[in-house]
């Protein structure tokens, strides 16, 4: 592994022999003395876990020191205990060695100087400038240390007339400040671009813009910018080389931070709505935007260090999905789509030799894995706290009785009473909970909605559907085709897809009936980072007995929970290629023929690009080809909207890539589907479906591949070829076997 470094190649090499050293002071303020200047709650956790994202990122560079203040330490966060270690850091340093200074807490203006400040536990409000370190005065003092690559964090609050927000979980640094505070972006940013301007070497990253507010969340455990700041640290913004630059660190802070705030957002619309419909007028305001910024003059090479060979992984999104009715193929693939782009564990009820008798424990022990789980999700994981998502998927009938019990009949007549399912529900309030009712024909959605709410701290969502008799599936249907649609990179919020679900579902005339609950935290159905999300999946092979053959040919997910989809969360973002479960399940939703183009491509151009975009988008690169063909005229426009829906490490690559196939001179041949072989184009797309879940999005350019080197080939050749492509021999035989005992 490559050891962190803020400059050239050479710095690097020296960090990593250790002729250089790389200093790290952290700083975090929770309690202030002066009572005028407010308590924070995450400072101090903020410093411990950056020092832990940070040592698991140098894991190979042996010359470090970590110097850390905070009201955890053993040396508190004082301005003489901190201007101590400044003049010793000033004092050591070396011209090749490397600084990463790290504040949290208040910032402040001197009203008569408009000097920044920043607020250390002994500071006081009226006598700033003795009390406070000046910005201006801890640049200096960086400014006269030998070292040329500086790195300087800031984690404040740049306004002080913004009240604490009244009903939120969220608060602002500096927020009930009283209002002569004054705001100090402008100052912050002058200051710090003065001195970058000074000097290639340096860098700071600033939590949030002028007039904005640096938010704390009770859910995060720590304040919003810092809390992406380690993400990014572990691995999270590190491009496909492993590699973690201030560049890509700071854009990736930047989209998240954002997105936090914007899905926050989406959902207080949604409980805001809710309360009037209940005639509440009591509305919880919106969080304003927290923007992180970056100052930083020149051109130099700013690496910030390395993705950890190994991080540990804490699985804490799970699923139950629960099929009362007929197991159909809707419900499997959503289960498929779940393990994959919802990065969730899945478990799929029936069971191959479990009786719908030991229902009511599987879901026990489901529900009791969260409650578990975020009692050890904070000790497991450091201080990185990760609340578990629990997802439980109910498809039956409902039965209402005169006493006023309600019932859920699943699979052999089994039943759950409304108010057992409240009271599991409740025992489990320690987890996100995202619970989905599928009941066909179900009248008194209401009823359920209103017995099975709670006000669990961490955020529950409940949707109820029931399709028609006529057609039961659609509300199941509904909830595949929005989950496929959405953009597997940026993810999905829970707010989002209901307004979705509300839009579709009206069309349809379906009833829908939603409740939400979560002001602290958001809740993502899909995650987002599918490049993440899905790498090292490993999807078992199904079992072929006769129950697969004789039910429904299109269903291969197994009954066997063991025999799902498994993900392991990683932290090298955007392999060469990812495997994605919901890849070959879009084929079944989406048109496969090419469109009515204003610019034409021949069906290989459009293989390959479908192919290749595939390998960064996922399942959603099919939609995002054919929409953007409509738009565009030549193939410079095509490839430049195209990048467009890309991170920036992956872009480059892909827009070499893509321009050689364009290029290329291509004669016109046939597509998969139009193929001479006169091999039935269903067990053409079934076969390369299932070869993806073995070798991953590549199986669509293997099938088209030997389809077009042998236009006659038979079906019996085609399938060893196919197997022929598949490196275990073992998967490869049970691939043939599969498939071809699928005939029989």
């Amino acid at each position: 592994m490559s050891p962190i470094a803020v400059g050239s190649s050479y710095s690097n090499n020296t960090l990593k022999t250790g002729e250089a050293k790389l200093w790290i002071l952290l700083v975090g303020v929770n309690d202030y003395q002066d009572s005028g200047l407010p308590s924070l709650r995450y400072p101090a956790v903020d410093c411990q876990g950056l020092k832990e994202a940070l040592i698991k990122a140098t894991q190979g560079f042996p010359n470090k020191e970590v110097i850390i203040h905070n009201d955890l330490a053993t040396q508190p966060p004082t301005l003489e205990t901190i201007r101590r270690s400044l003049r010793r850091i000033v004092s050591q340093t070396r011209s090749e060695d490397s600084i990463l200074l790290y504040f949290s807490g208040h910032g402040m203006l001197e009203p008569n100087t408009q000097e920044a400040v920043l607020c250390l536990a002994d500071t006081r409000k009226d006598d700033l400038l003795t009390t406070g370190l000046g910005l201006q005065e801890l640049l200096q003092m960086l400014e006269n240390t030998a070292a040329n690559q500086q790195i300087v964090c800031l984690d404040t609050c740049h306004s002080g007339n913004f009240k604490l927000l009244r009903g939120n979980a969220g608060s602002a640094r500096d927020g009930n400040i009283s209002d002569n505070l004054f705001n100090c972006a402008p100052t912050f940013v002058k200051v710090l671009q003065q001195r970058a301007s000074q000097s290639k070497g340096f860098c700071a990253l600033l939590s949030c813009d002028q007039g904005q507010q640096s938010w704390e969340f009770s859910e995060l455990g720590h304040g919003l910018f810092t809390y992406y700041l380690m993400q990014g640290l572990l691995g999270e913004a590190a491009d496909s080389q492993g590699v973690i630059e201030a560049d890509g660190l700071y854009k990736y802070v930047y989209r998240q931070t954002l997105q936090y705030i914007d899905k926050l957002n989406q959902q207080l619309r949604l409980i805001n709505q809710q309360k009037l419909d209940r005639g509440d007028s009591k509305l919880h305001p919106e969080y304003p935007l927290q923007t992180p910024k970056r100052i930083v003059e020149g051109v130099g090479e700013l690496i910030l260090g390395f993705k950890p060979d190994a991080v540990e992984s804490h699985k804490q999104r799970r699923a139950l999905v629960i099929d009362g009715l007929a197991n159909n193929k809707t419900t499997t693939d959503l289960s498929r789509l779940f393990a994959g782009a919802g990065g969730f564990e899945v478990e799929f009820f029936p069971q191959q030799g479990k009786s719908w008798l030991e229902i009511r424990g599987t879901i026990q022990n489901f529900l009791h894995w969260s409650s578990e789980s975020a009692t050890k999700s904070v000790s497991q994981l450091g201080t990185i706290k990760n609340t578990p998502t629990s997802l439980l998927y109910l498809r039956g009938h409902i039965e209402e009785i005169e006493d006023g019990e309600a019932w859920l009949v699943l699979g052999d007549g089994m039943r759950l009473s409304r108010s057992w399912l409240r009271h599991e529900l409740r025992r489990a309030a320690k987890s996100q909970q995202i619970i989905i009712l599928d009941c066909p024909e179900a009248t008194s959605l209401n009823n359920w909605i209103e017995d099975l709410h709670s006000g669990t701290e961490h955020g529950q969502c409940i949707i109820f559907g029931a399709s028609t008799a006529k057609e039961p599936e659609l509300f199941s249907q509904t909830l595949l085709e929005t989950l496929i649609a959405a953009n597997p990179q940026v993810g999905l919020s829970i707010a989002k897809w209901i307004t979705q679900l509300q839009t579709h579902l009206s069309a349809k005339c379906v009833k829908l009936d939603v409740w939400l609950s979560a002001t602290q935290t958001v809740i993502d159905i899909l995650p987002g980072n599918i490049g993440i999300v899905l790498q090292d999946l490993q999807a078992k092979e199904v079992p072929l007995n006769e129950e697969n053959k004789q039910g429904n040919q299109e269903n291969l997910l197994p009954k066997d929970v063991n025999n799902l989809p498994k993900i392991e969360f990683a932290s090298q973002p955007f392999p060469n290629q990812s495997v994605s479960v919901a890849a070959p399940i879009a084929t079944d939703y989406l048109e496969k023929t090419q469109p009515q183009l204003n610019f034409k491509l021949d069906s290989e151009q459009y293989s390959k690009l479908e192919q290749l975009l595939r390998l960064s988008l996922g399942a959603i690169a099919l939609t995002i080809l054919k929409r953007t063909l409509k738009k565009v005229t030549n193939s410079k426009e095509l490839v430049e909207k195209l990048t467009f829906y890309l991170l920036l490490e992956q872009q480059q690559n892909f827009e070499q890539q893509a321009i050689a196939i364009l290029e290329e001179s291509t004669v016109a041949s046939k597509t998969t589907s139009d193929n001479s072989s006169g091999i039935d184009p269903k067990f053409i797309s079934k076969c390369e479906r299932e070869l993806a879940y073995v070798v991953g999005p590549i199986a669509n350019f293997l099938t088209q591949e030997i389809l077009k080197s042998e236009p006659q080939i038979s079906l019996l050749e085609f399938v060893s070829k196919l197997a022929a492509k598949i490196s275990n021999k073992q998967k490869a035989l049970e691939f043939e076997h599969r498939m071809l005992g699928n005939l029989k």
